[in-house]
């Protein structure tokens, strides 16, 4: 499980140091893509990559809205193992997807981790969407 807020930066070669908490279920590899819901990118050991790639490519064919998840997904995805000390190094085309340059957000989403350029981070928290009020109200919370 994937929880927790981290900020990083980037070395000089654009590579970050994942978080010592979450090593352990990275380290086998991993896969580095766009989100497609935008701003940032994903992070997914590769079983759970394999799970959603599996139920990305059960959607049907001829679908534009499926067509464009999965030029979104698997265009840009990456596979990768961190090195000894943690690292991974993250192209200079998803950095530029996702607007990062040095500092990076790395949060947990569970399954799954984000990375954020710290700005747009911010920018993304303090604005309250009607999607999240309505999924919170559809959870009874």
């Amino acid at each position: 499980m994937f929880l927790g807020e981290f900020s990083h930066s980037l070395d000089s070669k654009g590579r970050l140091t994942i978080p010592a908490k979450f090593r352990h279920r990275l380290m086998p590899g991993l896969v580095v893509t766009r989100n497609p819901t935008g701003g940032c990118l994903m992070l997914m050991p590769l079983d759970e990559w394999g799970n959603v790639a599996d139920r990305v490519s059960a959607l049907p064919l001829i679908d534009k809205r499926t067509a464009q998840l999965r030029r979104a997904l698997f265009s840009a995805a990456e596979d990768l193992k961190p090195d000894r000390q943690g690292r991974i190094l993250i192209s200079q085309r998803l950095r530029e997807f996702a607007g990062i340059e040095n500092e990076v957000i790395v949060a947990g989403m569970n399954t799954y981790i984000e990375l954020w350029d710290p700005a747009q981070w911010e920018e993304q928290l303090l604005t309250p969407t009607q999607l999240g009020e309505d999924l919170f109200a559809a959870l009874g919370v």
